[in-house]
């Protein structure tokens, strides 16, 4: 009855206008993920075609993140300053243009360029959303929004999963990009036709920063400890998304069970289900129980304590299925960091700090993913499959997949530092 009370008055509070801006801002965080994380079902097709090892595997899709990164804190202030219409449509035809690059090139330098462009238009996805939702509806809804706008993106981690195997195994990987970059390109449309022309937070239309302003007050969010304790944390819960069902879920039950890319798959699919479920879940359990950081803490021990028994447990592959699933849930609640880290700043830079949030998240993703693969190079005992690239064998991927629960348990003490701030929500 709470739940369906607070969807009912959440709705009738919000115009239609707020909720049109925020589904296609949404719609396109979507878009980004499906090229995010396609590249997990074509790990063997992309190691035959550019002829690399699993390291250069995961820097080549780690392009990705070192411009998503770079591109945060710029992307973060022109949102704050501008709005955010030119940059979503800049942004989708970046994607679109990247995309194209990628699927077109058998070189690897050339197919790393495509994938740093795709990551230079996702950019602003996740912080845009974020944003429209700090701007556009009542302040005691953002908590919730930021778990649909992390819902929103792991479903599409979800399309990018099954659907795209499927047609990469029919059509093949570079035309199953060519069709990604052509949505792609549709959305490009959609954006600068319908969008309306200035959307960020009412403080910032009454207040014009100069340079000097801009940098002394990106300098003050560096500096706030619970801002950069909340991103810590939103990093260290990023990892069974970014260093597991982005890449490595895929080979790693492809390897553990012995199966196919299309039913290995599921499992990158079923994690991203869970994620999507629990960002709504658990940001309404937050309020329910009126604390961000209990939410947080309890789901950062049990994602470490899930993914070790995913490791060593002797399950059999419903079971691991099952065992994803909840560790995608739990990690739902690091959508809620977001929310964290925005209370702690002012509205007017509400963009600016979701932004620096998501970079330090981005960075740690964009270090993981290759670390994995260096990991797994390292405890490489020499054998080959039949086409001439490296086999790893399941102890090799025990060995790599360690750091993830590690990485829990350390969110876990960071939690600790945290100070409560559901009480600011309430407005």
């Amino acid at each position: 009855m709470y739940y369906i009370e607070f969807f009912s008055n959440m709705i009738q509070s919000s115009n239609k206008k707020a909720w049109f801006v925020w589904g296609i801002a949404a719609f396109f965080y979507l878009y980004e993920l499906v090229l995010r994380v396609s590249p997990s079902v074509m790990t063997d097709h992309l190691t035959q075609s550019f002829s690399v090892t699993a390291t250069s595997l995961g820097i080549l899709v780690s392009f990705y993140y070192y411009s998503y990164t770079i591109l945060q804190l710029p992307c973060g202030i022109i949102l704050d300053e501008l709005g955010s219409k030119k940059l979503l449509g800049f942004s989708s035809l970046l994607c679109t243009v990247g995309s194209i690059l990628f699927a077109s090139t058998n070189m690897l330098q050339v197919a790393q360029i495509g994938r740093f462009l795709v990551g230079a238009g996702s950019a602003c996805a996740f912080i845009s959303c974020m944003q429209i939702a700090a701007s556009m509806f009542p302040k005691r809804y953002f908590v919730l929004l930021g778990g649909a706008t992390n819902m929103m993106g792991t479903l599409g981690g979800l399309l990018g999963g099954y659907p795209v195997a499927k047609a990469v195994n029919s059509i093949g990987w570079q035309y199953t990009t060519f069709v990604l970059a052509a949505i792609g390109c549709i959305l490009c449309v959609v954006i600068f036709m319908s969008f309306p022309s200035e959307v960020r937070s009412k403080e910032s239309d009454t207040l014009k920063r100069n340079k000097s302003m801009i940098v002394n007050d990106t300098i003050q969010l560096v500096k706030n400890k619970q801002i950069l304790i909340s991103s810590i944390i939103a990093s260290l819960m990023y990892l069974p998304i970014c260093a597991f069902a982005e890449l490595w879920a895929v080979p790693y039950f492809m390897q553990k069970f012995n199966t196919g890319n299309e039913q290995a798959s599921i499992s990158s699919a079923i994690t991203f289900l869970g994620v999507a479920i629990g960002s709504i879940i658990m940001a309404l359990i937050a309020n329910k129980i009126n604390s961000f950081v209990k939410t947080i803490r309890v789901s950062a021990l049990f994602v470490g304590i899930l993914f070790v028994a995913l490791i060593y447990l002797p399950v059999n592959f419903y079971t691991a299925l099952l065992l994803v699933f909840a560790i995608g849930f739990l990690t739902g609640s690091q959508a809620i960091c977001f929310t964290c880290a925005k209370n702690n700043a002012v509205d007017s830079l509400s963009g600016t700090t979701l932004a620096l949030t998501n970079c330090i998240v981005m960075l740690i993703g964009s270090i993981f993913q290759p670390l994995l693969g260096v990991l797994l190079d390292a405890s490489w005992g020499g054998l080959f499959n039949s086409d001439g690239s490296r086999l790893y064998d399941i102890t090799c991927y025990n060995k790599a997949m360690l750091v993830i629960p590690l990485g829990s348990i350390i969110s876990y003490v960071f939690s600790i530092f945290l100070k409560e701030t559901i009480n600011q929500n309430n407005e």
